[in-house]
């Protein structure tokens, strides 16, 4: 996929409509404004996971490898997958989200088995016409992978703006469908279904950059594990659904609020950043420990958050401090 710094459609950024807006930009921000805020505007520090760099990992080998090139050896294939994800994690510095440290040795040598087994069953998925519990799986045919599209010119008319929107669609189908990938969990509180669809703006958002409603599908690799995370073969499926133009009129509406209330086309100044946290529960690791209760999204930013909006107040004759 093009990096925004080399795309052939030109710079992120210009002038009149300041930054293109991304699936992933306007999902960040009504996942948690405040981790929008730490990303985009104040740029501290993050890290990525062990599982994102797996998915993108199986991107690039099953996307432009497999169905672009046309390279059908599956060995040669896992080879080149593993490769391509010790490659990437010599350059990154992954970090586990829940506690902000990095993995063990051991953990990313599980990590690099968990990838060539799931790759594997992708692959012969599609070869097979089936998975290996026996679903059924079957694509249209491809005609293109990781397209990113001109940048689209979006009228909002409560903000009464012009923004533009962009992105690089993973799969582009024959009978003029879209597709994207997903390596996914296959615990029930995160599993893909088509009820989990409605919350992502990624399918109206391509639909709209190709010029309105159809065909979209979610390919779904399910990360199939032991309790002590050994990989099984995957379950391989599709979710198909139609995008309608209610669907893209109420992405529209988001990107509308967001514009207004985020302020991006005025350098972000006197945007709303708030904090949205999801409780993580109490187990026996966070016992008595709010700082690690208060919030179970995937984010590099908890400690900061923690600190800066949550932590409780120490009030002494010398004033007002934040708790350690």
């Amino acid at each position: 996929m093009p990096k925004k710094f080399d795309s052939p459609h030109g710079p992120w950024y210009t002038d009149q409509f300041g930054p293109d807006i991304s699936p992933s930009r306007l999902k960040k921000y009504m996942t948690c404004p405040q981790q929008y805020e730490y990303h985009y505007v104040r740029k501290e520090e993050s890290h990525t996971g062990l599982a994102a760099m797996q998915g993108t990992a199986l991107h690039d080998v099953f996307l432009e490898e497999f169905l672009m090139d046309g390279v059908d050896d599956i060995d040669a294939l896992i080879d080149l997958l593993e490769i391509t994800y010790r490659d990437a994690l010599e350059k990154e510095d992954p970090r586990d989200y829940k506690t902000g440290e990095p993995p063990s040795e051991f953990e990313i040598e599980q990590s690099v088995d968990q990838l060539k087994i799931w790759g594997r069953g992708l692959l012969e998925a599609f070869k097979n016409g089936k998975d290996s519990y026996g679903n059924e799986f079957r694509l249209p045919m491809t005609i293109d992978t990781e397209v990113e599209k001109p940048p689209l010119e979006v009228y909002l008319p409560r903000s009464n703006t012009t923004i533009r929107i962009r992105g690089s669609i993973d799969l582009m189908f024959e009978d003029g469908g879209l597709g994207d990938l997903k390596l996914a969990s296959d615990y029930y509180m995160a599993v893909w279904t088509l009820g989990k669809t409605f919350e992502e703006v990624q399918p109206a958002m391509y639909r709209l950059m190709v010029g309105g409603p159809g065909k979209f599908s979610y390919v779904i690799v399910d990360k199939k594990k032991s309790r002590s995370n050994d990989a099984f073969s995957p379950g391989v499926r599709t979710i198909d659904f139609d995008i309608s133009e209610k669907d893209i009129q109420r992405v529209v509406n988001y990107l509308d609020d967001f514009v207004m209330r985020s302020q991006i086309q005025n350098d972000h100044k006197n945007g709303f950043f708030e904090p949205l946290p999801a409780y993580a529960g109490e187990k026996k690791a966070n016992a008595g420990m709010p700082e690690k209760q208060f919030c179970d999204k995937l984010c590099s930013f908890k400690d900061l958050c923690w600190q800066e909006n949550f932590a409780p107040l120490n009030i002494t004759n010398d004033g007002v401090t934040l708790e350690d």
